[in-house]
């Protein structure tokens, strides 16, 4: 019977990632939570590089578009993550942001997950370890420098994120086996985390000797309304101060962006909330304030509009 063969779509929906606290019942292969850029590559006439919320970074990556290009294959779309791996192979995410600071992305990995076309071929109806096969296997067709596959672990999933965390990686991450790509946050992909650790908007700052003393940080609630998520005190390198007073310079504002302010002692300057910044904290209090919040970077990935709370879900 003959493959029928799909229009390649100019975009990809992706597939989202839901938050455990522990691991589901059922049977899941599991792989590495990868600290670094989810990336969707495009490969048909040239290649195209894509965040997970379509901006085209194919510019950014000239090195990583000319290796995908010597797969033998047109017509496809693979979904995978950009990485900076340290001396030790572990991904290194602050180091992932000063290549895209400084422009110099040649040494970025792209570690490839998932096959979701493939010669204008759907494979998105098919189930995950079917796609992963077919990745696996065109991936081993040629020696690339920046693509790896990202491999199944084979450890009950306990063992794996006790590992990871041991390791200094983020956690691990769960795919139902034989569920569809369907482009949503269906329960079929899962992440385990080592530590709380999410994306929050920069609502302003707080002034010091530095210029910068902590950010003023805050998320979407269910209504689609910010609110004051707290201060993030440390963290910052020099150079980091520097670029976030540059980035929030021209975005301050005489007013707080907020429908219900906090009431904050010390010289607080308010911005406009479009920049994003990934932060790890000991936990979210009841009153929605992080406690012992650590700045790790901007995140040039994401706008601001789609940040709200990563909350623990319960398996399905």
């Amino acid at each position: 019977m003959a493959v029928k063969k799909s229009q390649l779509p100019a975009r990809i929906q992706p597939q989202l990632v839901a938050l455990l606290t522990r691991p589901p019942a059922g049977e899941w292969a599991y792989e590495i939570k990868f600290d670094g850029y989810r990336m969707f590559a495009r490969i048909d006439a040239g290649v195209g590089l894509f965040t997970k919320n379509g901006y085209d970074w194919t510019a950014r990556m000239p090195r990583l578009a000319q290796d995908l290009r010597s797969l033998p294959i047109r017509g496809a779309w693979l979904d995978g993550e950009v990485i900076v791996q340290d001396v030790e192979d572990r991904p290194a995410f602050q180091a992932l942001q000063e290549a895209f600071a400084t422009g110099r992305t040649d040494h970025l990995v792209y570690f490839a997950f998932d096959l979701l076309f493939i010669e204008n071929v759907d494979l998105r109806s098919r189930p995950v370890e079917e796609r992963r096969e077919l990745l696996r296997v065109l991936l081993e067709q040629v020696d690339l420098d920046q693509v790896r596959y990202s491999d199944t672990l084979d450890a009950d999933p306990s063992s794996l994120l006790a590992s990871a965390c041991a390791l200094g990686i983020e956690g691990i991450v769960g795919k139902r086996l034989g569920s569809v790509y369907a482009g949503e946050r269906d329960g079929s992909w899962i992440k385990l985390k080592c530590v709380q650790r999410q994306e929050f908007i920069i609502l302003g700052f707080t002034r010091s000797s530095a210029g910068i003393g902590s950010l003023l940080i805050g998320l979407h609630n269910d209504a689609g309304q910010l609110q004051y998520a707290g201060r993030v005190r440390s963290g910052f390198t020099r150079r980091e101060l520097d670029r976030l007073k540059e980035r929030l310079r021209p975005l301050v504002r005489t007013t707080p962006a907020m429908e219900a302010p906090p009431k904050l002692s010390g010289a607080v300057v308010w911005a406009e909330p479009v920049l994003v910044c990934e932060v790890k904290f000991a936990e979210l209090t009841p009153a929605g304030k992080v406690r012992h919040a650590v700045y790790i970077a901007l995140r040039e990935d994401k706008p601001a509009s789609a940040i709200s709370l990563e909350s623990d879900t319960d398996p399905v």
